[in-house]
């Protein structure tokens, strides 16, 4: 019995903490955001074809921009992404300003299972900027998104 609920309170604890994003610097954290936190936030939509999904899809969630203002701290020049998985990818400012990407936790609409590879997930508008529809930009749209670091 005690070994069944330590297992389940496991679980649950697991799913709570997939369900926020983090934000560190140097190793500290100093913001803690829920699904609801940021979808409070002003709202970037992106409409664009990835290479893991069929057709165009509608993404919805807060620019990075945006996400470094609500923290009241300044975008550094390179930014660590850490999945779920423990995944890792750096983004730079300079991409940043030039393409806007966003935190996405909605998709067509929907929240975003871990399933689905949310809660949360880096989008760029390659759509939109066909210069960027590359190997190179597309390991930067991180999913199952649970840390931003730097």
């Amino acid at each position: 019995m005690l070994k069944s609920t330590i297992l389940l309170f496991a679980l649950f604890s697991s799913l709570a903490l997939a369900s926020n994003l983090t934000m560190k610097s140097e190793g500290v954290t100093f913001k803690t955001y829920t699904d609801e936190d940021l979808a409070n936030m002003p709202q970037t939509s992106i409409a664009t074809e990835l290479p893991w999904l069929e057709g165009e899809n509608h993404f919805t969630g807060v620019s990075l921009i945006e996400l470094f203002a609500q923290a009241n701290t300044q975008i550094p020049d390179t930014i660590t992404f850490i999945a779920l998985n423990d995944y890792k990818v750096a983004i730079t400012l300079k991409d940043i300003q030039a393409y806007n990407p966003i935190v996405a936790n909605r998709k067509n609409g929907e929240k975003m299972s871990v399933r689905d590879k949310g809660p949360f997930w880096v989008i760029f508008p390659i759509s939109q900027f066909p210069e960027i529809d590359t190997t190179d930009y597309h390991s930067m749209m991180i999913w199952q998104l649970k840390e931003v670091s730097y």
